[in-house]
């Protein structure tokens, strides 16, 4: 029997599923900044769904973003701790090659688009490769740079690709409203890197950030235990 339990917080749209011997059973909700209070529950609730337990997780994946910073880390940090206590490997997904995940059958270039805050989009560009997609380019812009900045043959897909609808001909945005990440997709990718073999050490699994966080560096301590200003 296989269990595999897949977390996606990279966003507001959260995402728990889990898989039993191709049994899908999950649930998306939006979090309005709770993700840590509520992922534990709705783990459980959908492991309870499936007739499970913690204990009879097989397999753990998460998304490791790009995202909301705090959201992010407490699905890395549910998912690690749980992968540890069970002495289970850690599946990481990226975001965008989540959200391109529907799409994959399209022929050209893709771009994933997730809200950046204040600074615009942040967006990963996928072309075809010899195995798949491959990440050609990714940054941070402004909606009407974005559409600048990638071929004009990319279409756009993602949380935030109704964005560019003032930039771009309508039919070169694939997806709708929100959510556009699917519990279905996040376990297809997950079952394809176990079958890759692209499982990891949960302790040295990092989230991948659009941006480095916005937290500096604390200040050293006077003699007197103040920081220097």
């Amino acid at each position: 029997m296989t269990c595999l339990l897949a977390i996606d917080t990279a966003t507001r749209y959260a995402t728990v599923a889990v898989s039993v011997d191709g049994h899908l059973f999950s649930r998306t909700w939006f979090s309005q900044h709770n993700h840590g209070v509520e992922l534990l529950p709705r783990i459980n609730e959908t492991l309870l769904d499936a007739g499970r337990s913690t204990s009879d997780i097989t397999d753990i994946a998460v998304v490791i973003g790009p995202g909301s910073f705090s959201a992010l880390r407490v699905g890395l940090a549910t998912a690690q701790g749980m992968a540890l206590a069970g002495n289970i490997t850690l599946v990481p997904i990226p975001t965008f090659e989540l959200e391109i995940e529907p799409w994959n059958d399209h022929d050209g270039p893709i771009c994933a688009a997730i809200d950046a805050g204040s600074t615009g989009l942040a967006w990963g560009l996928y072309v075809p490769g010899q195995d798949g997609r491959d990440l050609e380019n990714k940054g941070i812009d402004t909606p009407a740079d974005l559409a600048e900045a990638i071929p004009v043959d990319s279409v756009f897909c993602g949380e935030s690709a109704q964005k560019m609808a003032d930039h771009v001909a309508s039919a070169r945005i694939l997806s709708g409203g929100a959510p556009t990440r699917s519990a279905e997709s996040l376990i297809h990718i997950a079952m394809r890197k176990l079958e890759n073999g692209e499982s990891s050490d949960p302790s040295k699994v990092e989230i991948t950030y659009a941006r480095p966080p916005n937290i500096s560096t604390p200040k050293p301590r006077l003699p007197d235990g103040s920081r220097a200003k």
